[in-house]
């Protein structure tokens, strides 16, 4: 979720299947939501970029849950990535509960949630100066309105190397007079 932008849910539905290793993209077709799988939040997928850092960690989930697999005795790879014991798919509440533990840990405060991942990957993207339209593409968001609104105190305000960039690219603006 820190390293995609996804929603609990999306993250939770995410199938094999749904991985582009060579892309480096994932393909958000589905999401668990108050109990039941169905389309993501904005009613239809997406696809979202994948770090090269979190396609190696999810190659070595991919065989972990092979190696998994065959120690249990189940029939095949379950589809889904992240599964319960039985080969099930996790359901959000012991999600969150697990998020908590973790919190706890990591002496962490525990008002965070896993939605903050989904907080902290958007907040980051625009720190480095991306473009909030491929932030809201990687979010989902229905419109760029809301990426702007909810994430745009991490938007740059001064870039003087772009304003010194039109002084270049303008034609004979070294010999206008002022």
């Amino acid at each position: 979720m820190a390293r995609a932008g996804l929603r609990l849910g999306e993250a939770l539905a995410l199938q094999w299947e749904d991985l582009h290793f060579r892309a480096r993209e994932i393909r958000v077709a589905r999401g668990f939501s108050r109990g039941r799988l169905d389309t993501p939040k904005s009613r239809h997928g997406r696809t979202v970029d994948m770090s090269q850092q979190l396609a190696r960690m999810l190659l070595r989930l991919q065989i972990e849950r092979k190696t998994e697999t065959l120690r249990r005795g189940w029939p095949a790879l379950p589809p889904w990535l992240f599964c319960t014991k039985r080969g099930t798919p996790l359901d959000t509440t012991n999600a969150d509960k697990a998020f908590k533990r973790i919190l706890k840990d990591a002496e962490l405060p525990l008002h965070f949630t896993p939605h903050c991942l989904r907080h902290t990957f958007a907040s980051l993207l625009l720190q480095q100066g991306e473009s909030p339209a491929y932030v809201q593409r990687q979010l989902g968001h229905a419109s760029i309105q809301l990426t702007v609104d909810t994430y745009g105190r991490w938007l740059p305000m001064g870039n003087k190397a772009a304003v010194d960039r039109l002084d270049e690219a303008t034609p004979g603006a070294s010999r206008a007079k002022w």
